[in-house]
């Protein structure tokens, strides 16, 4: 059996959050344990308020599952801070040196309710570093300040990290992808820009199977590939903002 880890916040609604991660890592086949780092108050409409989990319990459930099995293939969701952030990164390259690490930056609700502090955003990149695969939206990668450090030398696209920059908040009529993988190339993913208002919990089931994907042998521009076209499918389902499986 392939096991993976997701430490995110518990979403109520299941559109998001933990129980997406674990929803969309159980299509691939890929059994997904989690840690909550949040106890959200929302469901796909609304978000009230995030419930912030304490690192002492953050820690405490790590510290369980790990006395289990030994992890290689960790998603990280949504953190309070940069140093939370550092905590987990930091547990995870303790007890599994080797794991291939994923943080899917949440820099707001698709609500409206802001996560990720303007205090905290130079204290991102020295623990972003220490990751394998960065998934920033398009907001969140002008939040993260990628473009500005690449220009003061402090960051470099496809070296420090891989980074895929998603193209759903994007315009146009096509919903483009870029990634920046280690092996310094540069790949770019394509999918029709669906009508309607979209789906809840989209880059947490998008970063959820790239990480099952490459629990599965895939490399990373295999994994990114196969995880877009399951997330165009995604779009497709269900009624309303919640999508279902097919």
């Amino acid at each position: 059996m392939n096991f993976a880890l997701t430490i995110a916040g518990f979403d109520g609604s299941a559109g998001a959050g933990i129980l997406a991660d674990v929803k969309a890592m159980a299509h691939f086949g890929v059994y997904c344990e989690s840690v909550c780092t949040a106890l959200t108050q929302q469901n796909e409409d609304e978000f009230v308020a995030p419930g912030w989990v304490i690192w002492d319990r953050i820690e405490a459930q790590l510290e369980t599952l790990f006395k289990k099995r030994t992890f290689k293939y960790v998603k990280i969701g949504l953190v309070e801070k940069a140093k939370v952030l550092k905590r987990i990164v930091e547990f995870i390259r303790e007890k599994s040196p080797d794991a291939y690490i994923v943080w899917d930056p949440i820099a707001s609700a698709s609500a409206g309710f802001h996560f990720l502090r303007a205090a905290e955003q130079n204290k991102f990149m020295p623990v972003m570093k220490q990751i394998d695969l960065v998934t920033p939206n398009q907001d969140e990668f002008g939040f993260l300040g990628f473009e500005q450090a690449a220009a003061k030398g402090t960051f470099e696209f496809g070296k420090d990290f891989a980074l895929l920059l998603k193209g759903g908040h994007s315009k146009g009529p096509e919903a483009v992808d870029l990634l920046w993988d280690r092996d310094g190339k540069q790949y770019k993913f394509t999918s029709p820009r669906l009508p309607g208002g979209g789906k809840h919990g989209t880059g947490c089931h998008l970063s959820s199977a790239i990480l099952a994907n490459l629990a599965l042998g895939h490399t990373l521009p295999e994994s990114c590939q196969i995880a877009k076209d399951y997330l165009t499918e995604l779009l497709k389902s269900g009624e309303g903002r919640l999508a279902k499986d097919f």
